[in-house]
């Protein structure tokens, strides 16, 4: 038997929701606020608070190496952790880094011509980044909760 429209639409709001806080359970490891390289360098003990209250811890020595390969103006305006959201709906393994100055720096150091804004990459991409820099970037997962492409990343 079949629900009313109204039963069926209250039903997809409620999967919605628990999407939803699933997504934050998935995702509690998201820093709450980034900073920028510039600051966590100067720090005795780089890190930022993450969504469930713990801190997440830089490397000093990827920090300096980082900030080694970029200009001073980069130096300054990176915000760490560079989140790479995790996008399935944009074909198997896709990920997309949103930030412009993170965008730019992520595409030189994979030795990328052309950048684009977002910037798009995928697994193998993650793999060599994570090898040079493990504690600098952060997985985002992403669903897609809209046919218009909205989605929720918490």
């Amino acid at each position: 038997m079949v629900g009313s429209v109204a039963e069926n639409v209250e039903e997809l709001r409620e999967v919605e929701r628990l999407l939803i806080a699933e997504l934050k359970i998935v995702n509690k490891h998201i820093a709450r606020s980034r900073k920028r390289l510039k600051d966590l360098l100067s720090e005795e003990y780089p890190h930022v608070v993450l969504a469930d209250g713990t801190k997440h811890y830089f490397r000093k020595s990827e920090l300096r190496d980082l900030a080694a390969r970029l200009s001073g103006d980069e130096v300054e305006e990176l915000l760490l952790p560079i989140v790479i959201v995790s996008r399935p709906d944009m074909g198997e393994g896709a990920m997309v880094i949103e930030d412009p100055v993170a965008s730019r720096v992520v595409a030189r150091l994979l030795g990328l011509k052309n950048c684009s804004n977002p910037l798009i990459i995928y697994k193998p991409h993650l793999a060599f980044l994570r090898s040079l820099y493990d504690t600098v970037f952060q997985v985002v997962m992403y669903l897609p909760l809209s046919e218009d492409g909205r989605g929720h990343a918490y």
